[in-house]
């Protein structure tokens, strides 16, 4: 009788871990693919310096100020002429627009996104 109340004691615990380690794993793949910016933080392929949270948010508070109310989806740098970053929004009407900003955080010229 002993024997067998520690063999579901033990049982127990192995399906209590098991039900934990899954959840757990399950949470973090969740977390993982649940992104609210397609940061492409280095741009062009990869080859130029990250983004730094600073230039950033500098760069989106710019945007907004432009556009107004939406909702950023991309932020990266900028591969036209004269553009340091591109910040892409989705605005409140459903419409999205590209907004090139320049070095010193200057709004340079907007576009419907592509």
């Amino acid at each position: 009788m002993r024997k067998e109340s520690a063999v579901r004691k033990r049982t127990a615990w192995i399906i209590g871990a098991a039900v934990a380690v899954a959840a757990l794993g399950g949470a973090s793949v969740a977390a993982a693919s649940v992104n609210p910016f397609d940061d492409d933080t280095t741009g062009n392929g990869g080859t130029q310096q990250p983004l730094n949270q600073t230039d950033r948010d500098k760069a989106v508070d710019a945007a907004m100020a432009k556009v107004g109310p939406g909702q950023v989806t991309e932020v990266e740098r900028g591969d036209d002429a004269g553009s340091s970053y591109e910040v892409e929004i989705r605005k409140t009407d459903g419409s999205e627009v590209e907004v090139n900003i320049g070095p010193n955080f200057q709004v340079l010229n907007q576009s419907p996104d592509d």
